[in-house]
């Protein structure tokens, strides 16, 4: 019985999780509500317009942290004060501190932060100093 309360908390998370799919199921119906009634406005409007035509738009999910182009800014002045190559946790743990942001967030942020690095890599503005993971991240000569 030394188990329960791993089996109370296990199921405490699967409520959780039960509830955001109903929310999220909800939503999805919402919206195939709003999209049907948008369908038979363009139809009514012209009906020989093919509907398949119409490609979905990818939708970007802003990062809460970082305003546009602040996240990209703090890495390269990190990365220019850095007397030597960085790897990954430390760049990122700086950048955290100099906005002010618990370290807590570093999973948050994380996707963001590599697409930064690979962005200014492929730029040619930084590059990796090791060939193997992680990599060492410095400003190109």
């Amino acid at each position: 019985m030394a188990e329960s309360h791993i089996v109370s908390g296990l199921t405490k998370k699967r409520a959780e999780l039960l509830g955001q799919i109903e929310a999220h199921q909800k939503e999805i119906q919402r919206i195939s509500e709003m999209l049907l009634h948008v369908d038979h406005t363009i139809k009514l409007f012209s009906p020989e317009f093919d509907l398949r035509s119409v490609k979905s738009k990818r939708t970007n999910q802003r990062n809460p942290y970082f305003g546009r182009g602040e996240l990209q800014s703090l890495v390269l002045t990190c990365l220019r004060e850095a007397k030597e190559p960085m790897n990954y946790k430390d760049l990122m743990m700086k950048v955290l501190d100099i906005k002010g942001i618990d370290s807590s967030v570093g999973n948050d942020i994380s996707p963001s932060f590599i697409k930064v690095l690979n962005r200014l890599r492929d730029k040619g503005i930084i590059i990796a100093h090791s060939n193997h993971r992680p990599h060492l991240w410095g400003i190109a000569d």
